[in-house]
């Protein structure tokens, strides 16, 4: 970041959004920084997850699964041809679902428990057949089966793909147990097939043989009140009678045909008549017609019309060729338009040929209605019995015929489904599956690692490098102080292993460089304008502002500049540990005219700089620092020094900052990355310029390396080369 004229420059986000790369706009740079500051808490919460999800699914017990396979057959058995019989399987998905929901029914599984009991006690007394009404009598009184329940919680069934196969698996910690269970499932599920097929026979049966004696009764009521007419009226026959009706039917069904060839012939009439009105082509009249001379026709005048499109083309319209071609097309049109008129002549006379052969057999069907009409009552009456004894008799022989082919099936015991295989005892274990296993609590430890991290990240109210700093503050970053690491703080003697020290002691490090960028941007952000007066303060305590302002008086009189570091922090007095300063006679006796600043100021032992220090112990509730000898005091240092700093109490916690402020020429406000929150700088900002100081920038102090971005004073990672040490 160029931090040169920064003062002077404006800020790019004022005037418009600055350009975002692709991976901004789809979140990957901030998903990555996020990982790099978050990643120490993700690994550890993912990697505890993940080992304690693996350890307890491993320290489950063995579970074995056996499968018993179950083929459902497709058979449609009819009690009559119009009524389908109970328990059908039509080939449709629907089907095989339901039976795979039968296979999981209560019922069922109280079936395999009682079967379980009968083989593990063999003397006990088997348990009796389940009906309807037992069954309901124990869904009333809500009966509840131990073994039952525990089975239906080891059993799963379900569909092969999409086969008519279902897969019935039974779990269980003994192998031999988990194959007994499957096979005896798969039994217990064939058995309740062959009960609920016989119950729905006898059903039938039952019904049927009421069915068949009502229409027995039936048939011979209406035969002997056929016979008994019959002997009362005289009449031994009606033959007579059924020819006359078999003649009224014959010409009944000659007239609907002539009605049925008049309309047809009507209807191609008309429509040709109407496509004649229209206007319509050649070609729709052809089609309708289909009439193959027409179509011969069209195909001689398009192979004569390509003729002729050739011929104009090459020659004159009154060249002979084109004068042929042109008259054999005009011949050929009028041939098709003859044609169209004989084809309407002949369907007229077809119509009217139908009309008269319709009346013709609707008189022959009034004389054979009127012969009709002149048989006796008696006659009709009859043929009206006979009619009602022979369709009873028909009924009652289907019936009848039904009745014995289910006798038949009952002999058969077939059923919806059939056993295709028995289960084997398992070798290997399903569960705890190492594999699967691993990879689910991998895939829970990244889960709950990520979301350890965001949720870290969404409470982390905190500012972790300059591009944070910049858009959540509004102010620019103008330095990024690297973290010192404890191995490298532990390299040092005892008495340096201070920040301030390990400036003067690795005068080649990130650390010190990055202190040599803000003291850059100080002297130089502005030209015209030389900032020898700098306010260094915080929003909170324990910024880290006190050392900031020993390292930054430090690093400039390691530059050659005369420098001095005055102690304008009353309460803690925080400079004296850190340079190491014992004396009486401090800042206050230097505003209280007891004492001249030169004869407070002390060298600091371990560079050329000056420090004016705060007098041990020293304080007063006085304001000292808004009276005119601390304006003096400034002014007169401003002319002896090159760089005067300014350590000042955290603006946020102590008023009398807000006076010094305004006496300096910029303010340099430290911030703790990863500690120092958005909103206390954002607060420490606006305070100090509604006390009418300058905001130089925010120097971000304690930079961790993974919480770094570009917009960071230095690449520490990439420029490490440059540094002996980070």
């Amino acid at each position: 970041m160029n931090m040169m004229n920064q003062m002077d420059s404006p800020n790019p986000n004022q005037n418009g959004a600055a350009p975002m790369s692709l991976a901004d706009m789809l979140g990957i740079n901030a998903a990555i920084q996020m990982i790099r500051r978050r990643f120490l808490i993700m690994a550890l919460v993912g990697v505890v997850a993940a080992v304690a999800a693996f350890a307890y699914f491993m320290s489950r017990p063995q579970t074995y699964a056996a499968t018993s396979l179950v083929n459902i057959i497709s058979r449609q058995e009819r009690v009559l041809d119009n009524q389908s019989v109970v328990g059908e399987l039509p080939r449709e998905t629907s089907a095989i679902d339901s039976e795979i929901e039968m296979l999981r029914s209560p019922a069922l599984m109280r079936r395999l428990a009682d079967a379980m009991r009968a083989i593990q006690d063999p003397t006990a007394a088997p348990a009796p057949a389940e009906t309807a009404e037992t069954e309901r009598a124990r869904a009333n009184t809500n009966e509840r089966d131990p073994l039952a329940d525990g089975l239906a919680g080891q059993i799963s069934v379900r569909r092969r793909g999409m086969t008519y196969v279902i897969e019935i698996t039974a779990r269980d910690q003994d192998p031999a147990r988990a194959q007994l269970i499957a096979n005896t499932y798969a039994d217990v599920y064939i058995a309740s097939q062959i009960d609920s097929r016989i119950q729905t026979n006898e059903r039938a049966n039952t019904w049927l043989g009421q069915r068949l004696a009502e229409l027995r009764d039936d048939v011979r009521e209406k035969e002997s009140a056929a016979e008994t007419f019959r002997i009362q009226s005289g009449m031994m026959a009606a033959q007579g009678s059924s020819l006359v009706e078999t003649q009224i039917t014959n010409v009944q069904n000659q007239v609907l045909q002539a009605q049925a060839d008049l309309a047809e012939k009507e209807a191609r009439y008309q429509q040709l008549r109407q496509m004649q009105a229209s206007g319509s082509s050649v070609d729709t009249i052809g089609t309708a017609l289909s009439s193959g001379t027409i179509q011969s026709l069209r195909d001689r005048e398009a192979e004569i019309a390509r003729r002729q499109s050739d011929l104009e083309n090459r020659y004159l319209p009154t060249h002979p060729a084109v004068q042929a071609v042109r008259a054999e097309r005009e011949d050929v049109e009028r041939q098709i338009e003859a044609e169209i008129r004989r084809i309407s002549a002949n369907l007229a006379n077809e119509v009217e040929v139908a009309r008269a052969r319709l009346r013709t057999l609707q008189n022959s069907l009034h004389q054979v209605t009127a012969e009709l009409s002149s048989n006796s009552a008696d006659g009709v009456r009859l043929r009206e019995l006979e009619r009602e004894a022979t369709a009873s008799r028909q009924v009652y022989e289907a019936y009848l015929r039904r009745y014995e082919e289910i006798a038949n099936q009952d002999q058969l015991n077939m059923t919806d489904a059939r056993l295709m295989a028995y289960a084997q005892r398992p070798n290997a274990p399903v569960s705890p599956n190492m594999r699967v296993s691993l990879v689910l609590c991998i895939m829970l430890g990244l889960f709950l690692g990520a979301g350890a991290g965001v949720l870290r990240e969404i409470f982390d109210q905190s500012v972790k490098n300059a591009d944070d700093l910049e858009a959540q503050v509004g102010v620019p970053a103008i330095a990024s102080i690297p973290s010192i690491s404890s191995r490298m703080m532990r390299l040092l003697p005892p008495s340096e292993r201070t920040p301030a020290g390990y400036l003067i002691g690795r005068p080649m490090s990130a650390f010190t460089e990055a202190l040599r960028v803000l003291r850059t941007v100080i002297v130089y952000s502005n030209l015209d304008f030389s900032k020898r007066v700098v306010a260094v303060t915080s929003a909170v305590p324990d910024e880290g502002k006190t050392t900031i302002a020993v390292c930054l008086a430090r690093i400039a009189a390691m530059s050659g500049q005369k420098a001095i570091v005055v102690d304008c922090d009353l309460r803690k007095q925080s400079l004296n540990d850190i340079v190491d300063v014992d004396t009486d006679v401090g800042i206050l006796h230097v505003l209280a005219g007891e004492k001249s600043w030169r004869d407070a100021v002390v060298r600091d032992p371990a560079s050329d700089a000056d420090v004016l220090p705060v007098a041990t112990p020293s304080f007063t509730p006085r304001d000292v620092f808004g009276s005119d000898a601390m304006a003096k005091l400034v002014d007169e240092l401003r002319q002896e020094y090159d760089l005067v700093v300014l350590d000042c109490a955290p603006i946020l916690a102590v008023a009398e900052t807000r006076i010094i402020v305004k006496q300096a020429d910029a303010t340099v406000i430290v911030a703790r990355a990863g500690k120092s929150a958005v909103g206390a700088v954002r607060g420490a900002v606006q305070q100090t310029e509604g006390a009418g100081g300058k905001v130089l920038g925010v120097a971000l102090n304690c930079v961790q390396p993974q919480w770094q971005s570009y917009g960071d004073s230095l690449y520490f990672h990439q420029a490490k080369s440059y540094y002996s040490v980070s």
